[in-house]
């Protein structure tokens, strides 16, 4: 039993706060057996052809296990964590998302068997499916010479231009039609077993938004993608709306800790559904687009040779238009550097005369810059639509706006605030006629001012973060946990020892962020 306690619980790390929370929302019981037995039977084998079973991995959303059979033959089993929403349509889009980019040649596991109904005898929806071949880019990413960064992002690049040719007729996430209730909307994606049905992205199922009936798609015209998801926070703040503290306890502090209002963030919604068909570029950038949820080196798999043989994890992947689908990858993308924004080849740093820190810092430094402008000079070759909408002088505001428009609220007002002051500055690159929406000057200011504020705080916790040695949700490795609390503990020591006033120490230690705290208040 212990064993399988130690399969059903999250053993891959600890958070220094809010443990219980995170660990409960991984823990997820399953019938070891039942799972091995269908796993043999997707192999056309027999329950005793199974020779282990043991955890290859956990992430936010799922646990993988690998099954080896008696001749060495491996297999995976993914299964979602019972938290994991959407229930049911995750698993389902997933698995026709995987067959459908097989059909266009895309190196992506094979499916052998899946449910998307727990109530089965394994207990828990699951996918099983083939074992990739090499290793995560993850484990060597950091090591690679410039030679073979380059050949790395230039088969990323075209694996790109190959998933993006891939004609689809709605925007939502992609399925098996006969997965998807009988009564959930979708629309036939030609000569094929697949539709376009709702949208698994994370942001329409959080929280209460889950219960909702409101339209995740598909969407046949790119306005409706724009207007849905600010249309879905609206309905979630007139139902469960109230005023609540910013998440992330670290602003608190530049708004003064007063709570944040619901009816602030429905007036700025209000104010995007009234720009929103401005927003809309022209007609070559509306095309329905997939795209991978995660690009990063921990999802690409490479062979010795740094080919790429695999690109995993399509979990919650849906179909946006071009225009919003576009961008560089998060973890390539280097936007906050100016000299990446001037789109120039990154000149190697001189290293003579300085220490191994400040090699190191400057090497860092070009690897950014280095990925950045040779992600975007490869685009610009072998996929020149997707360069295109990059290029587009608001492409990057329009979608900043769109993400914040239909992020869960959790306190949070200024983000969206910010991006609409921007759009009345810029208002002349939409559109000829009057800007439907103002703001007087000194709110403005005082909106943008917040939003500087905000973005220095961010940056300050990245260093604390790193010097702590957690994540952004405060997750260390097993073996660093304990040395992580230890750095926590002594830095708010410190922290508030570097205070001036009682209320000011009364204040930071309530609202620390690194301690247990409730994450709804």
């Amino acid at each position: 039993m212990d064993g399988s306690c130690r399969l059903f619980e999250y053993t891959s790390g600890r958070w220094i706060y809010n443990e219980n929370i995170r660990l409960a929302e991984r823990y997820g019981e399953f019938n070891v057996d039942a799972l091995k037995s269908t796993a043999a039977q997707s192999l056309q084998r027999c329950d005793t052809d199974v020779k282990s079973l043991s955890k290859l991995a956990e992430g936010g959303f799922n646990r993988v296990l690998q099954i080896t059979m008696v001749d060495d033959t491996q297999i995976l089993a993914r299964l979602p964590y019972p938290s994991t929403e959407p229930r049911q349509l995750a698993v389902a889009s997933e698995v026709a998302t995987l067959a459908l980019l097989r059909t266009h040649g895309l190196p992506v596991p094979r499916v052998h068997a899946y449910s998307t109904d727990a109530r089965n005898p394994v207990g828990s929806e699951y996918i099983i499916m083939e074992k990739l071949p090499g290793r995560p880019l993850g484990a060597c990413w950091f090591d690679l010479s410039d030679q073979q960064r380059l050949k790395v992002l230039l088969q990323l690049v075209q694996l790109e231009a190959k998933l993006h040719a891939i004609e689809l007729p709605a925007s939502g996430s992609i399925y098996y039609a006969r997965d998807l209730p009988s009564d959930s909307p979708r629309i036939a994606i030609s000569d094929s077993d697949f539709c376009i049905g709702p949208s698994t992205a994370l942001k329409w199922w959080f929280s209460e938004r889950a219960k909702l009936r409101i339209d995740r798609g598909p969407c046949v015209n790119a306005i409706d993608v724009l207007r849905n998801h600010a249309l879905k926070e609206l309905d979630w703040l007139r139902a469960y709306g109230r005023p609540r503290f910013p998440f992330q306890r670290a602003y608190r502090e530049s708004m003064q800790y007063r709570l944040s209002l619901p009816n602030d963030h429905i007036r700025s919604l209000e104010a995007y559904l009234k720009i929103a068909p401005e927003l809309l570029p022209s007609n070559e950038l509306l095309r329905p687009l997939l795209r991978h949820p995660d690009l990063q080196p921990n999802n690409i798999f490479v062979s010795d040779d740094l080919d790429i043989v695999g690109l995993i994890d399509w979990q919650h992947a849906s179909v946006l238009p071009l225009f919003l689908a576009a961008g560089i990858p998060k973890f390539f993308q280097n936007y906050d550097d100016p000299e990446s924004l001037a789109f120039r080849p990154p000149p190697h740093p001189d290293l003579s005369g300085i220490d191994e820190e400040e090699k190191a810092d400057a090497l860092e430094v070009f690897r950014r810059r280095h990925t950045h402008f040779f992600y975007l000079a490869f685009t610009q070759r072998f996929n020149e639509p997707h360069f295109c909408a990059i290029d587009q002088p608001t492409n990057m505001l329009t979608r900043r706006i769109f993400s914040h428009a239909g992020e869960p609220w959790e306190g949070n007002n200024v983000p969206l605030q910010a991006d609409l002051v921007l759009i009345t500055k810029l208002w002349h690159e939409y559109s000829t006629g009057p800007c439907p929406i103002s703001f007087p000057s000194a709110e403005a200011d005082s909106i943008m001012h917040l939003q500087n504020m905000q973005e220095e705080v961010d940056l300050y916790l990245k260093r604390i973060r790193n010097a702590i040695g957690i994540s952004v949700d405060g997750w260390a490795p097993p073996d660093e946990y304990e040395a992580a609390c230890s750095r926590a503990r002594q830095m708010k020591i410190d922290g508030l020892a570097s205070l001036d006033t009682e209320y000011e120490r009364e204040m930071t230690g309530r609202h620390w962020p690194f301690d247990d705290h409730n994450e709804d208040e």
